[in-house]
């Protein structure tokens, strides 16, 4: 009797250790299961930060991107306004100067003139530009060995060169100023059509 006491209490305390350890193991693999699902959620987590901070980082790059291109067309201008307002210097062709300045006064009257001297004639747009300056249209001035012919509108709409003959583009110089050593009738024709197309061209998109 004593025996039989003796083997249903070890049978019994070999089945409440067994419950015990699946209890344990049950709990382990619970534990790990909620940690592995933790750390997936705080890797989505971190992906996210990582895609928003990309994004955030482009838009930013977009937008010092235009801030710069806008900032060297108005460095641009500014350098092309600076040369058309230097001080003339000696040794310009007078009728040369006023055949030039001739082209640029037939549109004064829808423009404001900033200088006209006898050797700097200059014309502003109304209209103001990134830089919160009026847009320069074009002007003539004397200097040492030419007479130069600024046309702003050929700048920003390069387009508006596309016929011009080989003769007026040998004047050039840059991208927006023609010089000229002698009154020459024919290229001032040619010019004077250009400078009206330019005109047109910028009245039509409210620069003017």
């Amino acid at each position: 009797m004593a025996t039989a006491k003796k083997t249903t209490t070890k049978t019994a305390g070999a089945v409440k250790a067994k419950a015990a350890a699946g209890a344990k193991a049950t709990g382990s693999g619970g534990s790990a299961k909620a940690t592995k699902g933790a750390a997936t959620r705080g890797t989505a987590t971190k992906g996210a930060a990582t895609k928003a901070t990309a994004t955030k980082a482009a838009a930013t790059k977009g937008a010092a991107t235009k801030a710069t291109a806008t900032k060297g067309a108005a460095t641009k201008a500014a350098a092309i306004k600076a040369a058309a307002t230097k001080g003339a210097a000696t040794g310009g062709n007078t009728s040369t100067f006023e055949a030039l300045r001739s082209i640029l006064q037939r549109h004064a009257r829808h423009l404001v003139v900033v200088h006209d001297t006898p050797d700097n004639y200059y014309l502003d747009t109304r209209t103001k530009g990134p830089n919160g300056k009026p847009l320069f249209f074009g002007a003539t001035r004397v200097g040492r060995a030419y007479t130069s012919f600024y046309l702003m509108p050929v700048y920003t709409n390069p387009e508006l060169l596309g016929d011009m003959s080989p003769e007026l583009k040998k004047r050039m110089q840059g991208k927006s100023c023609f010089n000229f050593k002698t009154n020459e009738p024919a290229l001032f024709a040619e010019l004077e059509a250009l400078t009206g197309r330019c005109f047109e061209r910028w009245k039509a998109s409210g620069q003017v």
